[in-house]
């Protein structure tokens, strides 16, 4: 990929990423939810493993928190990594599995 269509790229989830403010996720969940899914397949169609693999582990940690509490909280940070996934450029897998432990420990959990 150039170095222009990376940019471009970039710009685009990072528009992406804007749009889902973090309080959307207990005043709207199933819009937050469809939007995280847009986000999660402009991901894989760019080729952002990383990205990817974020938003799904974010919806899968949202399942339980918008029942139980807590779901701003997890939304933030994976938001936050997700973002950051964005100035890294290309990750490896392992690049992207300390990102994601990373969030954990973040959340007070384990990798």
């Amino acid at each position: 990929m150039n170095h222009d269509n990376i940019l471009f790229v970039q710009t685009e989830m990072l528009k992406l990423l804007d749009a889902l403010p973090v309080e959307m996720v207990t005043q709207r969940p199933r819009q937050f939810l469809i939007h995280l899914d847009e986000i999660r397949q402009k991901a894989t169609q760019h080729h952002l493993c990383a990205l990817r693999d974020l938003a799904c582990a974010l919806e899968s940690a949202l399942q339980s928190a918008l029942q139980n509490g807590g779901a701003t909280t997890i939304a933030r940070s994976y938001l936050e990594a997700m973002r950051a996934t964005l100035d890294c450029g290309e990750m490896s897998p392992a690049m992207t599995e300390a990102l994601m432990a990373n969030v954990a420990v973040r959340l007070g959990g384990l990798p």
